[in-house]
Formats: C-alpha cells, sequence, structure tokens
C-alpha cells in the first residue's frame, strides 16, 4: 500500500517491475548502462547499484536497503513534498540488449529499489503511479487513503503474476466501505434546546456512520472550548488539525453538538442565530473548504418528554427544582432562533426533526451521500429507552459437530434451551420482572431443597401461599442468581417436559420433585396483576433452529385502543438475521476446509471482516444487510427480542454498545443465554446477562 521506508514494499515493487519488464519485452536482457541514467532521470536518489549477472543476497539486501534509505531521506528533506514524481520506465527495444533471464530480473531489482525511493517518498504505490504517470502530480496534491480502501483479503488479487500482468488497481468500493468515496470536508453542527438529546443522538449518528458506511467521524464538544482565550479561534484550529492529518488519521467528517447549550452560547459555532449560522458556513467554507450542515432538534415540552426523558437526564439534577430547570431552558429560548423556512437560509444544507420520528424537514441534504444517509438515520432515531434482549438459537446438530452454517435442527440441549428461553420471554419480556434465575439441580442436589426453600409469610407483599429461595445456593447451583427472597414460581420435572406451575408450599414443591433431576424457574416477588401491560416484538431468522428456539412462546392478545389488538411477542422472520452464508463451505468443518483449500483459513484468519466465503457472504456483507434493521431498531420504544446467530448478534451488540465493527468478530455470546441491554439518551447503556442453561462445554 506504500509504506514509507518499508523493505517489504521495496521488495513487493522489485518483484512488480522485473515480471512487467519481462513481459513487456520480447526477449529477456538487461538495460544497456548509457540507458539507466535516462530511465531514472528525476528521481530523488541516484545512488542505484546495477548488477551484471545473478546478483547475490547481499546485492539484493543493498539493493533494497538503497531504496529503503532514500525513501527515508527524501521524506525527512523539506523538499520531499514538492517532489514531481516521473513516470515508471518502460521496458523498450533501444534499452534492451543481448543477456540472461537473471541479468534482466538483476536490473529490473536495481531499477526498483529507485521506484521504491520515489514512491515511498510521496506515498504511493506502484500502480497509483503509473496511474498518474502522464498527469505530472506533485505529491502534495495525492491523497488517494480515502478512496483506494478495500478489504485485505483482496489485496493478493491485485498483484501482478503470468496469467494477469495488469490487475486493477483497487477493487469496485462495497456498501459498508462507502464512507471513504466522499470528497468533501463536512462537518455537521447539531443545534436546538436544551434537553433535546443532544449528546446522545450525535453520538448515536457517529457510530452508525462509522459501523455501516465506513465514514469515519470525529465529535468537537462546544464546551470544551468555553474556556480557551479564543474559543472561536480554538475550535477551528482544532478542526483545521482534524481534517489535515495524514495517514490513519485522516478524515472528513465532524460533528459539533453541546452538553450545555446556554454555557455554549456566547460562541460563534453555537449556531443559534441566522448570523452565527452565516458566519459558520463562511469561515468553514474559507478557512476549510469544508461543508456546514445543520440538525436541529425540536422536541415538545410536553409531560411524555418531560418524564421520559428530561427528568432522568443526569443534567436536570443539577437543578434544586423542575422549575430551575425551566428557566434555564427559557433563558436560552430568548436567544435561539430556528432555522428560518421562509427561503432566507435555504442557503444553507439542513433538516429540522421535530419530536423526533414524528417529522422531518430537509433542505438541500439529500443530493449528497452524507446527507442523505444522515436524514434517513434521523428519522428514526430517538433518545428515549430503548430495551433489546439478544439470545443465540438453542444448539444445533450441525454446531454440535462444528459444522458451519446449514438450515439444521435443534440439539437435545437445544431443545431444553428453548423451553427455558419461553418461561424466561413471559416473565422478564412479557411480565417485566428485574431478577430471573433457572436452576438445573440433579438427583443429589435435590435433598438439599428443604434448607433451600422457605414458606412465605403473610404480608401485603407476598400475600401469602408462596415458596421463596432462602440461604446460599452456591454450593447445589452453578449460577450465582438465585438470591434469598425470590419467588419460585416454576418446575419442570425431567428435562424434556413442559414448565409446570411450582405448588404453593414447601411440602407440597419436595413432593412434586422427588428423586429429580428438576429445573426450577425464580423470579422478584413483584405481582404480575398490578403491572401495566408492556408491548414486545420478536424477532427471528428464517433458518429452522432459530424458529424451533421460539416455538414455546406465549401469544397473549393485549387490548391497545378500540377494536386495535397486540399480539404480544408476535415472530417477525426475517432472512436479514440469517447466518454468514458459507457459499461452497455450507455443512463443513473448519478442518476439511483447512485440508481442502488451506489458504483459505489463512485469508479468514487474515481478515475476519472482509473475507468472503467462495459463492457465500463475507462479515462486512452481514453489516450491509443488518443496517434496515437497525433503523427499525433506533425508532422502536417497545422492548425487542432477536432470536438469531453468532455473527448477527456481536453485529447487533457492537453498535448497540458502541463497540466498533472490527472488534465484534470477537465478542464473547455463549450458546443459552440471554443478554438485555438497555440504552437512552438520559442513562446511557446498561447491561444484564441472563444464564439459563442447559451448560455447553
Amino acid at each position: 500500500r506504500g509504506v514509507q521506508g518499508s523493505r517489504r514494499f521495496a521488495r513487493d515493487l522489485a518483484i512488480a517491475m522485473a515480471s512487467r519488464l519481462a513481459l513487456q519485452s520480447s526477449r529477456f536482457g538487461t538495460l544497456l548502462e548509457t540507458g539507466l541514467p535516462s530511465a531514472l532521470a528525476g528521481l530523488p536518489c541516484t545512488s542505484v547499484p546495477v548488477f551484471r549477472g545473478v546478483p547475490s543476497a547481499a546485492d539484493r539486501r543493498q539493493a533494497f536497503a538503497t531504496g529503503s534509505s532514500c525513501a527515508r531521506r527524501c521524506s525527512s528533506t523539506a523538499a520531499a513534498p514538492a517532489l514531481l514524481l516521473p513516470p515508471p520506465p518502460r521496458a523498450q527495444p533501444h534499452l534492451l540488449g543481448a543477456g540472461s533471464p537473471a541479468a534482466g530480473i538483476a536490473a529490473a531489482l536495481a531499477l526498483a529499489a529507485a521506484v521504491a525511493a520515489s514512491a515511498a517518498a510521496g506515498g504511493l504505490s506502484l500502480e497509483q503511479w503509473e496511474r498518474r504517470r502522464t498527469s505530472g502530480v506533485r505529491c502534495e496534491q495525492v491523497d488517494l487513503s480515502d478512496e483506494e480502501e478495500y478489504v485485505k483479503s483482496q489485496e493478493h488479487l491485485l498483484q501482478p503474476n503470468l496469467h494477469n500482468p495488469n490487475p486493477v488497481v483497487v477493487p469496485p468500493p462495497i456498501q459498508t466501505l462507502s464512507g471513504h468515496q466522499i470528497r468533501h470536508r463536512v462537518v455537521l453542527a447539531v443545534i436546538g434546546l436544551p434537553l433535546r438529546g443532544q449528546a446522545h443522538i450525535t453520538k448515536r449518528l457517529r457510530h452508525y456512520l462509522d459501523f455501516f458506511h465506513g465514514a469515519h467521524t470525529s465529535l468537537f464538544n462546544l464546551n470544551d472550548f468555553v474556556d480557551a482565550e479564543n474559543p472561536d479561534e480554538a475550535l477551528l484550529e482544532a478542526l483545521r488539525s482534524h481534517f489535515e492529518a495524514e495517514g490513519t488519521n485522516c478524515k472528513r467528517h465532524a460533528i459539533l453538538y453541546t452538553t450545555n447549550s446556554l454555557n455554549a452560547a456566547p460562541l460563534q459555532w453555537s449556531g443559534h442565530s441566522k448570523s452565527r449560522r452565516r458566519w459558520m458556513d463562511n469561515v468553514l467554507e474559507k478557512e476549510l473548504g469544508a461543508e456546514l450542515h445543520l440538525i436541529e432538534l425540536q422536541a415538545n415540552d410536553d409531560l411524555a418528554h418531560s418524564s421520559m426523558y428530561m427528568a432522568q437526564h443526569n443534567f436536570a439534577q443539577m437543578f434544586d427544582t423542575p422549575q430551575g430547570l425551566q428557566n434555564h431552558i427559557n433563558l436560552y429560548k430568548q436567544r435561539f432562533v430556528t432555522i428560518q423556512e421562509d427561503g432566507t437560509e435555504d442557503y444553507l444544507a439542513y433538516i429540522k426533526v421535530i419530536n423526533y420520528n414524528s417529522k422531518v424537514v430537509t433542505c438541500n441534504m439529500m443530493q449528497t451521500f452524507l446527507g442523505s444517509r444522515v436524514a434517513r438515520f434521523l428519522c428514526n432515531v430517538h433518545p428515549y429507552r430503548h430495551t433489546v434482549y439478544l439470545s443465540r438459537c438453542g444448539t444445533s446438530e450441525f454446531s454440535e459437530t462444528q459444522r458451519i452454517g446449514g438450515n439444521s435442527s435443534l440439539s437435545e440441549p437445544g431443545k431444553q434451551y428453548a423451553l427455558r428461553l419461553a418461561e424466561f420471554a413471559h416473565f422478564v419480556v412479557d411480565k417485566q420482572h428485574d431478577d430471573f434465575a433457572c436452576v438445573s439441580l440433579e438427583a443429589t442436589d435435590t435433598a438439599h431443597l428443604r434448607k433451600l426453600l422457605i414458606n412465605a409469610p403473610f404480608s401485603e407483599v407476598t400475600r401469602g401461599g408462596e415458596v421463596l429461595a432462602f440461604g446460599d445456593w452456591s454450593p447445589i447451583s452453578s449460577s450465582d442468581a438465585v438470591k434469598t427472597g425470590m419467588r419460585l414460581r416454576r418446575l419442570q420435572r425431567g428435562q424434556d417436559r413442559p414448565f409446570e406451575d411450582a405448588p404453593d408450599n414447601v411440602e407440597e414443591v419436595i413432593k412434586a420433585v422427588g428423586s429429580g433431576p428438576v429445573t426450577l424457574i425464580f423470579t422478584d416477588q413483584s405481582d404480575d396483576d398490578e403491572k401495566p401491560p408492556v408491548y414486545a416484538r420478536l424477532w427471528t431468522s428464517a433458518l429452522k433452529r432459530a424458529k424451533e428456539t421460539v416455538e414455546h412462546f406465549k401469544h397473549p392478545i393485549i387490548r391497545v385502543e378500540g377494536d386495535k389488538v397486540w399480539r404480544q411477542l408476535d415472530p417477525r422472520e426475517d432472512r436479514k438475521l440469517n447466518e454468514q452464508y458459507a457459499g461452497e463451505y455450507e455443512g463443513l468443518t473448519l478442518d476439511e476446509i483447512r485440508t481442502r483449500q488451506p489458504q483459505e483459513v489463512e485469508l479468514r484468519t487474515f481478515d475476519k471482516l472482509g473475507y468472503r466465503y467462495p459463492r457465500g457472504e463475507s462479515l462486512l456483507d452481514v453489516i450491509a444487510r443488518l443496517e434496515d434493521m437497525i433503523q427499525h431498531l433506533e425508532s422502536y420504544q417497545e422492548p425487542v427480542m432477536v432470536v438469531a446467530h453468532l455473527p448477527v448478534l456481536r453485529f447487533l451488540y457492537a453498535y448497540i454498545k458502541n463497540i466498533p465493527r472490527e472488534q465484534a468478530p470477537d465478542l464473547d455470546l455463549p450458546y443459552h443465554s440471554v443478554i438485555k441491554v438497555t440504552f437512552d439518551g438520559a442513562r446511557g447503556v446498561q447491561e444484564t446477562r441472563y444464564s439459563l442453561g442447559p451448560w455447553i462445554s
């Protein structure tokens, strides 16, 4: 890829040049001594060795070291950025003479060392240099880091070989890397009254652009610059450094936001008036050559918004009374001028989000890649509470034999998990119990039950007729989820029988359990009948093992309004949640793949995200098909339970928790467990894990 001072880079260039010189000439030969100076004219370093005969290992090392040292000297000089890169020398008849193939390769190695020096000084690969050989582009004008983004597992296909001496320079872009195709610098500024979710939506937007489109974006909080001597100039210089960073830190997008709007109001960058917005647009265009996109968040101060978001936000805790908070908002409201829709600000690119996903107004946003993606995302996002339950399918027949993909049924442990997951869905997802424990006891453990269960005394909470957990369950249970005071709700005698309601006293429980084995379900003591109904959704993949995992779920009918009804946890099957498709390797084990095509296993290990199974999918393809699901997930306020497969759940989990997608393939999501993740703009992200069993070694 053109790393300065890299011996590996010089070696690859030497091989490429040798191949091209040999293939483009009618016969092997060596460069004449008189032709070499003209071929190397204009190179930044002229001390390039010329070999006659077969070069030794020491000679080759000298050539590579010369190229590397030239690159280091060129890159360290002040004049290096202004070097004019010459065209790569072509093999022509008058430069070729009679000689052995080894002599021709020796000359090519020497020449390639000089090529490496010049190319590395400009940060260019051989292909980039050759593509620009007729344009006279100078080093400071070359910026291909974003343009050349492609998956690493395709890199070997871009090298010259006997069958394809002139390969494509860069493969076509794919959706999940499309953010690197943005050619213009863009600054998004999020404005609005306090406590409208600016910080939360800004961070979700940044993560969405990075996760699904590879559009790496940095955040700038205006409040971080308030105490500077010249806050507006300090933020401008921070943006300048951001946009002018080189190499892997080079980014084309930034987002401005505030965590305290009133505190940042003195800054021109606050954008709370027409004059400030015009100033921002002019400064960004003149100083940075960047475009300004404005995002205004509007939300009514009604009871729903106040109770669901404002009252629970950490910022609201700074005020002694709700009226104090409202006075703070009113003070900023006196200064704030909404973006005008009378034509006076139509020169701006902006989007107004009114009551979040209720209404959206756009102007000059939809004709750009970034603007259209931002507008679509903002049509769905809101700062209110989201609750997502993630569960892998139960173990399948293929998973027990470590085979990839397929559409096999559940194994016996998987069927047991399906029964337990139905109990979890009923008590936690449907009835909203906070505490839940599923405990399996073998025959040898059931003798201890009498010491670990007690009859609940009559009270307003228990009302008698209940069996509660008591004492330390850890010696007989691999789970520490059972706590004193939790209520025994259900039990399963044996492993394959359905669950049944637990008896209302300890003696009856001991009698029902018998000699075991038994599985017990505990929850907190809250009464199901006193809780208002919570509408919940269920998503599954379209594969057999996913549908079998949820086949025992209950689907009670809840009255909504008028004649409308809601079918609780009504399964929505979607192929977008299917397992990563392995193509030709479906049904094979990793060892079988390694035996057939060991290089494919190496490529997969080398590039987990980008590697695509032959006639199958890559993990980047999986990310692309999940984008629509994420848009829906962001828009819902009802709890959602997702039963799917490991690659899919890893990306859903990583997205929700703001984990970079590069780390997702290594996340630990064990079998027969449920992960509950809640997130909103007031309290951030919280996670709870429930282990249901049976345990898989």
